[in-house]
């Protein structure tokens, strides 16, 4: 349930960023930009960590910048595969993958919950929070 909210959310990211920047145009709706939201995820499961292992020397040279153009990358990728996506340059396919990016962060930061754990030592509160690390 949370993959479909959170597609269905970067889709509205992905349109709201087609409707106000300039260089960004989503021609057929709503509906190719949440196509946009599950390409670019896929895109970013297979192509990506193959990009990152071959360009690893660079980013680490850069001190990390270079995963800014792998981001930028994957976005223009995005943008070959999806017919209604057009984004004119790098830097807009830059932009769009870094508000893309915070936006995937902070909604997996709103739709994860703390697990509980059970304490019976703890009279005054049985459980405790814990986050899980992936």
């Amino acid at each position: 349930m949370n993959k479909i909210i959170k597609f269905l959310v970067l889709g509205g990211v992905i349109f709201l960023c087609g409707k106000h920047l300039e260089d960004i145009t989503i021609t057929g709706g709503y509906l190719y930009a949440v196509t946009a939201a599950i390409v670019l995820a896929i895109v970013n499961s297979f192509i990506r960590p193959i990009l990152a292992v071959l360009t690893f020397p660079i980013t680490v040279f850069s001190f990390g910048i270079f995963s800014f153009v792998l981001t930028a990358l994957m976005v223009m990728v995005m943008d070959y595969f999806v017919d209604h996506v057009y984004i004119a340059s790098f830097w807009n396919a830059m932009l769009l993958g870094l508000i893309v990016s915070f936006a995937s962060s902070a909604l997996d930061k709103f739709l994860s919950r703390p697990k509980r754990v059970y304490q019976p030592e703890a009279e005054t509160r049985k459980y405790t929070d814990y986050e899980e690390v992936d």
